[in-house]
């Protein structure tokens, strides 16, 4: 019954959620260089019958999807350009923006907006000196000829599409390793989440809710009819804040809060049943340092809600997750998870060492190549109470 009540509060809340003027951002060029000036046209929407009088903001945020660790692109508002409008119903108005994109920002990007309601931007950020597309330099009526035309592409149902992809992101890592102490194996993770509510919901802190769902197999590739080993499914339910505040001792720095519940299990019944429920909470502390360069620390810490298949897994794995990583935003990255059991012995530890792919020689791949290594307790889940010999894998990483 309280569950109940607390879903259709929920839907109450999001259904009194006020509504507002769509932005809709369109750049000059798709192509803009790493530390390089980025003008976009805002175009501001108007589906409803009434006019609609609109304030607009005086800087624009936007957020690159995936990167902690990269600092948020500001995009300011033209000096010529009224902040007060009317938008007639049906109707749109354009405006001028313009913003640095943050050095050592390079590949495809997506940009999502933090202070306003749109779409998510892509963008593909050149290192200096790199050939691209320079659109900055055409006429003013070309730039309004190719925003209106951009604006009568987007019907109403590629609207409601490109709402729905927005929501989606990557959560942990996604990547497919295989490796060999003693049968081949490859071992996957597929991660995502989905933010329930859209940007500028009321209260604002719905829009951080968000559900997860994270499966990572290992898979025997080397037997007979390559059998799956183990699997573990976790979904989960949490609030995430990536930008809770700043660190007065070092202004650029960022910290982010996570609480939330996640259920775990193998899916599997009789004596390889393994499976439990899980509170926790994960502060996250990012300091950026010149280049592009980063180091960040995440502990994962929880309680076990229920544990009836596993009751003695907190001896084995413990009660937190230590995430720490090093390197730079579009380059080298190493990461490295800690556990520790509550007992004298059990532990793991797991290296992730990741290498961007989007090189000439290679033929602009994408994705990155990835070298894990794994040693101690309880690599799946069915092993949570026995050490597995340590095991080198590479592989491809997708999302990191």
């Amino acid at each position: 019954m309280i569950r109940t009540r607390s879903i259709l509060l929920l839907v109450l809340l999001f259904l009194a959620a006020p509504a507002c003027a769509e932005f809709l951002l369109v750049p000059d060029s798709r192509t803009v260089t790493s530390g390089g000036l980025m003008n976009v046209t805002l175009l501001v929407t108007n589906e409803s019958t009434e006019p609609n009088a609109v304030v607009l903001p005086q800087r624009l945020i936007l957020r690159t999807r995936g990167v902690l660790s990269a600092p948020d692109i500001v995009l300011t508002l033209a000096e010529s350009q009224p902040r007060h409008v009317s938008v007639n119903p049906g109707a749109f108005v354009r405006v001028r923006y313009s913003g640095r994109l943050p050095e050592g920002l390079v590949g495809n990007l997506v940009l999502e907006p933090v202070d306003f309601t749109g779409p998510s931007l892509g963008i593909t950020a050149s290192s200096p000196g790199e050939p691209q597309v320079i659109a900055n330099e055409q006429p003013e009526t070309a730039r309004d000829t190719k925003a209106d035309a951009a604006l009568s592409a987007v019907g109403p149902s590629d609207r409601d599409t490109a709402r729905f992809l927005t929501a989606f992101s990557p959560y942990e890592p996604n990547y497919f390793a295989v490796g060999s102490n003693g049968p081949t194996n490859v071992k996957f993770q597929i991660s995502l989440k989905f933010r329930l509510f859209n940007p500028d919901t009321k209260p604002p802190f719905l829009e951080k809710l968000y559900l997860a769902y994270s499966q990572t197999s290992i898979w025997q590739t080397g037997l007979t009819s390559a059998p799956f080993y183990d699997s573990s499914y976790r979904p989960s339910f949490f609030f995430l804040d990536e930008d809770v505040s700043q660190w007065p001792f070092r202004k650029s720095s960022r910290l982010g809060f996570q609480i939330g519940l996640e259920h775990e299990s193998n899916g599997k019944d009789g004596a390889s049943s393994r499976s439990l429920n899980t509170a926790f909470i994960r502060p996250t502390l990012t300091f950026p340092f010149a280049d592009g360069y980063f180091f960040s620390v995440a502990p994962k810490i929880y309680t076990y809600l229920e544990k009836e298949d596993n009751p003695d897994i907190a001896y084995y794995r413990g009660y937190t997750d230590l995430l720490i990583k090093v390197g730079a935003t579009d380059g080298v990255q190493l990461g490295s998870t800690l556990r520790k059991g509550t007992g004298a012995a059990p532990y793991s530890v797991q290296l992730d060492l990741s290498i961007p792919l989007k090189t000439r020689k290679l033929g602009n791949l994408g994705g990155y190549l990835y070298l894990q290594y794994f040693d101690g307790y309880g690599e799946s889940l069915i092993d949570y109470n026995r050490k597995v010999p340590s095991q080198f894998r590479i592989g491809l990483m997708i999302t990191r």
